[in-house]
């Protein structure tokens, strides 16, 4: 008993390749995807074909006219999967590849549009054809297997789907040559290889984008470790932060981000900062004084670290650089081991104890810092006397950032 009939397998492919042309379709419309358009043009040609050889069953229609119609269709749709590849693989495809294929379709052209059946032309016409698709897959596999051995994640992925599209096609043409038996199964191969390819080509793109964002959230987090201090976000925990305004700040940002907050010390900090996730933001303070125009010192946006033993000297210090605008940070004795990064570091201790930042890769960062007293050394810092005044640092500090 025959279980399936052939316009039954045909109508089967017809509907599977339906649902890959719509599919395919419409991510190539969404992301403008030159290689899901190409493979979405190929599904809907393939799959006509095999409407049209289901629908060609019936007694009204034309065997011969069916058979001319569905060579065709599935010619072009071989040209249009020759795109896709050659979008798929560009290093290892060469461009040119699908115009090959439709010179070596030209028989195919004239055999269905002008030679009669059956003719000994006709004979020779679908022998070339039949060389052309046999060639085609050849090739197909032939650069697919470079591309594995190229190390491409979609040769690796793709390469036995590859290999496997060429069975249901030499067994056509052999069954149809040999004992002029037409098994049309084709359809299924590309459906298996439309639906690896689309998988596939969905998994590359996701994991170039989750390499992309994780990228940019690595460069993010750079740049957010050389603002001179003043950064935050809301979805993480702040020492800084919380030093200057108090364990709530974070809801206080989150209710209202564009109000000013005030410190523990009483001044006020304008707050710029952009939605990171809601209701999570990001963003930096500014004091507010700063702000105003004619009131920004020649430190104005820079943050200065101050690490002194005296606190009378330590306090002297920090008022002129607050005078010319800084935002000041009392390191105290021992620096962070980690970021914010200050501006300039003014340094009244043994340079040794600069070890515990960055495990003393001061040159690589390139900071600018001022010994106050203690040995003399050499290094990327300037040594000035304990008992400076303001005019000497201050031309040392315009001198430093001058040149840097």
């Amino acid at each position: 008993m025959q279980l399936l009939d052939w316009p039954f397998l045909d109508a089967l492919q017809a509907g599977a390749l339906a649902t890959l042309f719509v599919g395919f379709g419409l991510d190539a419309l969404a992301r403008r995807d030159r290689m899901m358009g190409w493979m979405a043009l190929t599904c809907l040609l393939v799959g006509v074909r095999h409407g049209v050889l289901a629908l060609g069953s019936m007694p009204a229609w034309n065997p011969d006219l069916v058979d001319r119609i569905q060579s065709l269709l599935v010619s072009v749709g071989f040209i249009t999967l020759c795109a896709a590849l050659v979008n798929l693989f560009p290093r290892y495809f060469p461009r040119r590849f699908p115009e090959w294929i439709a010179l070596g379709m030209i028989p195919n052209y004239i055999r269905n549009l002008l030679l009669t059946h059956p003719s000994q032309a006709e004979v020779w016409a679908h022998g070339l054809y039949d060389l052309t698709y046999l060639l085609g897959c050849g090739f197909i596999v032939y650069w697919s297997l470079r591309a594995r051995q190229g190390g491409d994640p979609m040769g690796r992925r793709l390469f036995f789907a590859f290999f496997a599209l060429t069975v249901p096609v030499v067994v056509e043409i052999a069954a149809q040559s040999l004992f002029g038996i037409k098994i049309r199964l084709s359809g299924f191969s590309l459906v298996i290889l439309a639906m690896a390819i689309g998988t596939s080509w969905q998994w590359l793109v996701v994991r170039d984008m989750e390499s992309r964002v994780q990228r940019a959230e690595t460069e993010v987090e750079i740049w957010r470790s050389l603002v001179p201090g003043n950064a935050f976000r809301t979805d993480r925990s702040s020492p800084l932060m919380e030093g200057l305004f108090g364990s709530g700040w974070a809801d206080r940002v989150r209710e209202n981000p564009e109000a000013p907050l005030v410190a523990l010390d009483g001044a006020s900090y304008h707050l710029r900062t952009r939605l990171l996730h809601h209701p999570e933001r990001l963003g930096w303070y500014e004091r507010e004084g700063d702000a105003q125009p004619g009131t920004r010192g020649f430190l104005a946006g820079w943050t200065v670290a101050l690490g002194m033993d005296d606190p009378e000297a330590s306090a002297r210090i920090q008022e002129w650089l607050h005078s010319w605008g800084a935002d000041v940070h009392l390191w105290g004795t021992v620096p962070p081991r980690e970021g914010p990064y200050p501006s300039v570091l003014i340094w009244a201790r043994e340079p040794s104890i600069l070890a515990v930042w960055r495990e003393d890769d001061l040159l690589r960062r390139r900071p600018r810092w001022i010994q106050l007293g203690g040995p003399i050394t050499a290094g990327p810092h300037v040594r000035l006397d304990l008992g400076l005044d303001a005019a000497s640092l201050r031309e040392t500090l315009r001198e430093l950032l001058s040149r840097h």
